[in-house]
């Protein structure tokens, strides 16, 4: 299936690794121009090595920023306008907030965590908006959390900064699907990633039992009966930014292998 992406400008948020590398990886498959950015250089420098001894070296642009900042969020976009007038493909991605219950967490925990989990994808969305309505064409796609539709435990600030991001996209969606904008939400569930380490390694801490047993019982539970690989989910992402997903928008789309059981 032709996409019909090629040469379409993409800006993919947190892309050094996990899912924001596999977008990016799957976009430039895909013969997209694609920025890749974060706000560590050395995994955005080991980033672009990977994808350079791919061949995609003329296709490809970096850029070291801290998204959690307007500053930030600013600056990627400033330089995204140097590299290209058309700004065609959004999306934003950031890792999730740090883990905790009330107990654990303070005001400043939930300031930062709506820093870079929902205010950048708020300023950046409004920044490449004029451009994709001045073109009659736009994509955004916002990574969230299955804890947008289902609350998970020990993840507070996630629970919390999600959902507002799924009432933002719908708002938005409503609003701009008459210029072609067309704007959704992917929720990953168990995909094999840094952060589902994390989260093993909090849990070991608590019980004992090792990483490597947690994260092979997180599969259990899955109805595929496994965790998921940055791959599958990146291979939805690029869809949702084609000329072929022509007609969804304003939609929050689970992969995760059936595991949230709401009908909704």
């Amino acid at each position: 299936m032709n996409l019909g992406i090629d040469n379409r400008f993409a800006i993919v948020c947190a892309s050094s690794k996990g899912l924001g590398f596999a977008i990016a990886d799957s976009l430039l498959h895909e013969k997209a121009r694609v920025l890749i950015c974060s706000s560590k250089k050395t995994n955005l420098e080991k980033a672009k090595e990977i994808l350079v001894s791919k061949g995609f070296n003329n296709s490809l642009y970096t850029f070291h920023a801290d998204l959690s900042t307007t500053e930030g969020v600013k600056e990627l976009f400033e330089f995204a306008l140097t590299k290209s007038i058309d700004i065609d493909i959004l999306v934003n991605n950031c890792g999730g907030p740090d883990p905790g219950d009330i107990e654990l967490l303070n005001e400043n925990d939930l300031n930062n965590a709506i820093n870079r989990n929902l205010k950048n994808v708020f300023n950046l969305t409004k920044l490449v908006l004029p451009i994709m309505q001045k073109n009659n064409w736009g994509r955004i796609v916002n990574i969230t959390s299955s804890s947008a539709k289902q609350p998970i435990d020990g993840l507070l600030l996630s629970n919390i900064t999600r959902p507002a991001i799924t009432g933002f996209a719908k708002s938005i969606s409503n609003q701009y699907a008459k210029y072609n904008i067309l704007v959704n939400n992917v929720l990953p569930g168990r995909i094999i990633t840094d952060r589902i380490t994390q989260l093993a390694e909090k849990k070991s801490k608590e019980t004992g039992v090792t990483t490597d047993e947690i994260i092979k019982a997180m599969g259990k539970d899955v109805p595929i009966g496994r965790l998921g690989t940055p791959d599958e989910f990146a291979s939805i992402v690029t869809f949702l930014c084609s000329e072929q997903a022509s007609y969804i928008t304003g939609n929050s789309i689970h992969v995760d292998g059936g595991l949230i059981k709401s009908i909704f």
